[in-house]
């Protein structure tokens, strides 16, 4: 592994530094930090911030790694031949780091805490099929973001400790002075699914998580870029700040 490798060329042909994961995890141990110092936190609070962090691990030792299979589908095409791709290692620690922090959480019922690990799982690999305009995973991340308000930050630091980094690194992202990566986007999404898990009802961390694994599928399939270019709203808000391709 190296750490050049940092740097990669963005969909303009742009060599851009993949270093706002970094910040992003910084964000969560500084959270993490201040809230252990200020208000205490208990099993499930460290346990988050943990997962969250072995997640952006997983997903920054993908970025420092030559480059592999592209997708979820060619990364099980590759273990089926007998390959154990950075991709499948990602995935794994995702699952195991959402199992994890769902068990340290204030109980729910089984039925809602497995739905609560597929939502975080399947979330963080979504935000990384996200990662590929400036800005989209990072506008999706703080749009989820409205929706955590109500969360306990003492259950979840790295909801604040990865919020309020993003609102101030979403212009570098857009003007494409730096992005997220692998790590970043892995750990937005995983973010994002526990914050969701803990503020929505039984029936809406379902629902979510539902959505989550079929937009996977999509993303598989159709492609998100296609799904967005095909909605107005999406596309207006995607492109909202980009340098045009071709400048």
């Amino acid at each position: 592994m190296r750490w050049d490798r940092l740097a990669v060329s963005n969909h303009r042909g742009v060599l851009v530094p993949r270093l706002l994961g970094l910040w992003e995890a910084l964000g969560v141990v500084l959270a993490t930090a201040a809230l252990a110092a200020t208000s205490g936190l208990g099993a499930a609070g460290w346990g988050a911030s943990a997962g969250a962090l072995l997640v952006f691990a997983a997903g920054l030792v993908d970025d420092l790694s030559p480059v592999g299979p592209r997708g979820l589908r060619n990364h099980l095409r590759a273990l089926a031949a007998g390959h154990l791709t950075t991709g499948i290692v990602k995935a794994v620690v995702a699952v195991g780091a959402a199992v994890v922090v769902v068990a340290l959480e204030p109980r729910r019922g089984a039925p809602v805490e497995l739905a609560g690990i597929v939502l975080m799982a399947a979330s963080a690999n979504l935000w990384n099929g996200l990662d590929v305009v400036p800005g989209r995973a990072l506008k999706a991340f703080l749009m989820v973001g409205i929706a955590m308000i109500g969360v306990d930050w003492r259950l979840a630091p790295p909801v604040p400790g990865t919020f309020v980094p993003g609102l101030l690194a979403v212009v570098a992202d857009v003007r494409e002075h730096a992005m997220l990566g692998d790590g970043g986007s892995n750990l937005l999404g995983f973010t994002g699914g526990l914050g969701l898990y803990l503020v929505l009802p039984g029936w809406g961390v379902g629902l979510v998580a539902a959505i989550a694994v079929t937009l996977n599928v999509l993303a598989e399939t159709v492609t998100l870029s296609r799904l967005i270019d095909a909605t107005p709203p999406l596309r207006w808000l995607d492109r909202l700040g980009q340098i045009p391709v071709g400048h």
